[in-house]
């Protein structure tokens, strides 16, 4: 059996998403919970989940599916918010696991990397430009191999 990959991307805040993913007359505040509606995992740069506080991890805990998986970059275990206890992994941007994209990836190389001859995929999958035509590209693929 084929492992499952996560699909997501690098943060939700992105400003293209305003009106083309999030509905226009959504509070920003409602972004991360809608986010959480189409993707299983976000990343988030060492910029923007240090200066957080516990009571932001405690929100977008209560923001997010249990089984949403926050990605926070260069997080030693024992600096993984309590919040978000069991939901967060710390992890290096160039980390193997991960598997970036952006639209200017091609869906064969993609379809290579996942399915690789020794079994060793990446286990997330990320968009690193938030393009939503590509993201959805992507997620066809994903679903065409069964991932």
């Amino acid at each position: 059996m084929k492992q499952p990959v996560t699909l997501g991307a690098d943060g939700w805040n992105w400003p293209a998403w305003s009106d083309a993913f999030y509905p226009s007359d959504m509070p920003e505040a409602w972004r991360l919970t809608y986010y959480n509606t189409q993707f299983d995992c976000v990343f988030l740069a060492g910029s923007a989940w240090r200066p957080a506080d516990a009571a932001a991890y405690e929100a977008w805990a209560a923001d997010t599916h249990e089984h949403f998986l926050f990605l926070l970059e260069g997080a030693r275990q024992d600096e993984l918010p309590d919040a978000l206890a069991g939901r967060a992994r710390g992890i290096r941007r160039d980390d193997p696991r991960l598997l970036w994209f952006d639209r200017q990836t091609l869906l064969k190389t993609l379809a290579e990397e996942l399915a690789p001859p020794d079994g060793e995929a990446p286990l997330y999958l990320l968009s690193r430009d938030g393009d939503l035509g590509q993201v959805e590209r992507v997620r066809t693929l994903l679903q065409l191999m069964g991932l």
